[in-house]
């Protein structure tokens, strides 16, 4: 298990294409999903990574019609986050997931995408979280993505770092981030190394200890995989905080576009 800072740069790709070189392995496992395969192709985009803000905007806004409104708007939030944090530390986020590929196929090693999937993760965090640590959350990360970041103090934090400091602010948010990741990709890993297979897995170092740590566990992955069900109210309760957010963007894009 290669565990990984998302933003690291070359020293990253190198050891996870040196693990992969030295091992072997029949397979490769990423911390990735299916919604989240994009990674390993930088020219397509992702349902988060569309460059127009006007059409993402649009896409959140029909998407709260459904109830899932939150779910696209943390979702690109994170994802323009994560971008700039990338862009500031000269590198794009998963790379070493592109290099773990790449040595993969020189190795003829098969992929496995062993990450829950990312709506049911952002669903799961959305329902932890109350009114305002929403509200807060999606300014932090606007804030950061947008307006103004100390991006050379972020560059020195690790993965494992930044997710803790994160969830100091946001508690609600490390169950269904990490610990319930940790528990899925460590059933995931398990029952390949059962069947005697050689794997080399490519993941976050935030997530090493807990994987590590869930081993042994007994571990429900159809509880992991749960959606919270919500009511009317909370439907309307969601669309009126989307509503709100994005108020908030159009505003400071007026303000900025007018400067």
């Amino acid at each position: 298990m290669v565990g990984t800072n998302h933003v690291a740069g070359y020293r990253a790709e190198a050891r996870v294409q040196e693990a992969i070189r030295e091992l072997k392995p029949k397979l490769v496992m990423l911390e990735l999903c299916k919604k989240r395969k994009h990674l390993l192709d930088p020219e397509k985009k992702g349902p988060h990574r569309d460059g127009n803000c006007c059409a993402a905007c649009m896409n959140i806004c029909q998407l709260s019609l459904t109830g899932n409104g939150s779910v696209a708007l943390l979702g690109y939030l994170m994802s323009r986050y994560l971008r700039r944090v990338g862009q500031a530390s000269n590198t794009t986020p998963g790379k070493e997931f592109r290099a773990a590929a790449k040595e993969a196929r020189r190795q003829r090693a098969s992929l496995i995408l062993g990450d829950r999937d990312f709506t049911i993760t952002l669903m799961r965090i959305w329902a932890r979280l109350g009114v305002f640590e929403r509200i807060a959350l999606c300014w932090k990360l606007f804030y950061g993505a947008y307006l103004h970041l100390d991006f050379h103090y972020h560059r020195r934090l690790s993965t494992e770092d930044s997710i803790r400091l994160m969830g100091k602010q946001f508690p609600g948010i490390l169950g269904p981030l990490v610990s319930e990741r940790d528990a899925y990709m460590a059933h995931v890993l398990r029952f390949f190394v059962d069947q005697g297979e050689t794997i080399v897995a490519v993941v976050g170092d935030a997530h090493v200890k807990g994987i590590q740590k869930k081993w042994k566990d007994n571990i429900d992955v159809q509880k992991l995989l749960t959606v919270p069900q919500r009511g009317i109210v909370g439907l309307c309760l969601e669309l009126s905080i989307v509503v709100l957010i994005l108020a908030m963007v159009f505003f400071v894009v007026l303000l900025a576009f007018y400067r």
